[in-house]
């Protein structure tokens, strides 16, 4: 039977940031590999303690089961559970993030995803999410539970599923992570080789024509207006709106870059020994 994890729901339902649909597909289909980053190494190396920080500060916390929980076809492993004082038991999962990535306080769709999930397959309304932000400050943040969204949740889910079932790749979503997909999913063209374009693929290349004419000319009156107000501030490096805030800067910036040709012309060995070659597919409209 084919399982979601509460670590692959919010891919599963297509709404997690980094990793899509087709990509979670391909992974769980083995035709490429999840590395694991440093970011899941060190998250794994952090959990006890910050967990252990979370007893520091009150909570009451009980071990989740080592084999997780299963409903159906749902799966989870829980970081564990607390009782908030004299209120309900709550699930706890354990984050970490950087300080960039949870600089606008609210709390990452895919953290919710999971928390939800883990509320459905224990029974519980309450998750405790502890978020440890930058390695330096832990945010504890309360979620209730949300049968609208855990529903949603559970019917996207199964329809993932039905693509490994039928071992079908999901129709990618537009994101780097399906872009990848796509690339791992088919490296290699075969030379000559033709396909008759229907129904909705073409109709799908006739609005990228479409949508890429609209570009080109949005580009353009992007650059005609970033132009003018370079051209009116001149030699400023900040320009002010009426009411004197300032709205843009046109400033001066360093940059240093390898002079690849002559680095070749005068260290041609040199070059080449540190030149790597690369092959990839390029899309074109003809």
């Amino acid at each position: 039977m084919v399982t979601v994890g509460g670590s692959e729901c919010a891919a599963a339902a297509g709404v997690h940031p980094y990793t899509s649909r087709v990509m979670l597909w391909l992974r769980r289909t083995g035709r490429v590999e999840q590395p694991e980053t440093e970011a899941m190494r060190w998250g794994t190396r952090i959990e006890p303690l910050v967990l252990a920080a979370l007893e520091e500060e009150g909570y009451e916390l009980l071990p989740a089961p080592a084999d997780g929980f299963r409903r159906d076809w749902q799966a989870g492993h829980p970081d564990a559970f607390c009782r908030l004082g004299e209120r309900e038991r709550a699930v706890v999962e354990v984050k970490t993030t950087g300080q960039w990535a949870h600089r606008d306080g609210s709390v990452p769709v895919q953290y919710q995803a999971q928390c939800q999930w883990y509320m459905h397959l224990c029974d519980l309304d309450l998750a405790l999410l502890a978020v440890l932000v930058g390695g330096q400050r832990l945010e504890v943040v309360e979620l209730r539970r949300d049968q609208r969204a855990i529903d949603l949740l559970l019917e996207l889910c199964d329809e993932w599923r039905g693509y490994v079932q039928r071992d079908q790749p999901p129709p990618p979503d537009g994101s780097a992570s399906a872009r990848e997909a796509l690339q791992a999913l088919y490296p290699q063209a075969a030379a000559g080789r033709r396909v008759r374009l229907l129904g909705d693929d073409w109709q799908a290349l006739r609005e990228l024509r479409e949508l890429r004419a609209q570009r080109d000319v949005l580009d353009e009156q992007i650059a005609e207006r970033e132009q003018r107000v370079k051209a009116a501030m001149g030699e400023a490096e900040v320009a002010l709106s009426p009411s004197d805030v300032e709205v843009a800067r046109w400033s001066q910036v360093m940059q240093r870059r390898l002079d690849t040709r002559a680095l070749r012309a005068a260290h041609t060995t040199i070059a080449d020994e540190y030149t790597i070659e690369t092959t990839t597919r390029r899309f074109t409209l003809t």
